[in-house]
């Protein structure tokens, strides 16, 4: 049991170092002017491959009853546009995590320049 309890410590103990190593290292590098966060590029293809439906004179009521309901939707989905959601949740996801990272690393700097080191905001 004790062992168990030795292991779990160490291991957050272990964790929160890296994880403070790794905020250390992003803010130094953003500071010092190394690396700058780059925005997500989102690649659109706005290549046209509208499908022209050809009608047959032999064709049924329903086969052009069923094209033109397709013709319809097609329309409807281009006036509305193209929406992937597990694409769209990832994005905000990314986004979110990027937010709160950076929400996080800023609120620890304030704090280790403000309480810490004893500097002033108005400096």
């Amino acid at each position: 049991m004790m062992i168990k309890k030795l292991a779990l410590v160490m291991t957050l103990i272990v964790g929160t170092l890296l994880l403070g190593s790794l905020f250390g290292v992003q803010h130094m590098n953003e500071e010092l002017g190394i690396t700058k966060p780059v925005p997500l590029e989102i690649k659109t293809d706005q290549s046209d491959d509208s499908v022209k439906p050809v009608v047959q004179s032999g064709a049924t009521k329903t086969q052009v009853d069923a094209k033109s309901e397709l013709i319809d939707k097609r329309q409807k989905a281009e006036d509305v546009g193209r929406f992937n959601f597990f694409s769209e949740l990832g994005s905000n996801m990314a986004e979110g995590a990027n937010r709160l990272s950076r929400l996080a690393l800023s609120q620890v700097m304030a704090f280790v320049h403000e309480v810490l080191n004893g500097e002033s905001r108005s400096e």
